[in-house]
């Protein structure tokens, strides 16, 4: 009585898991088939993203980047400059 009983639940329990896996199966293809247009317009927006931010820095970032260096060099030569007409009219001022 008991090994049929045993016999019976082993049955069923391989039934229960041939229908989940079947299941499952199932469930991963609808699911992949329901998204796959929305990765696939993710990944297109990507892309244009892409190309506006590689155009965005060649057209407005390099030279704002190009200003900004000679501003800076610019800057940093008149402080140069200045410092030495300071260090001159100090030196001048002492009677040397």
């Amino acid at each position: 009585m008991l090994e049929q009983f045993r016999d019976v639940m082993i049955i069923i329990s391989a039934l229960l898991v041939i229908v989940s896996a079947l299941i499952f199966s199932v469930l991963t293809i609808v699911i992949f088939r329901k998204l796959s247009p929305t990765v696939g317009a993710a990944r297109g927006f990507l892309s244009d993203l892409r190309t506006v931010s590689s155009f965005v820095s060649g057209r407005v970032a390099k030279p704002l980047t190009t200003g900004a260096i000679f501003a800076a060099g610019m800057r940093k030569a008149i402080t140069t400059l200045s410092k030495r007409s300071h260090r001159k009219e100090k030196d001048d001022g002492n009677g040397k």
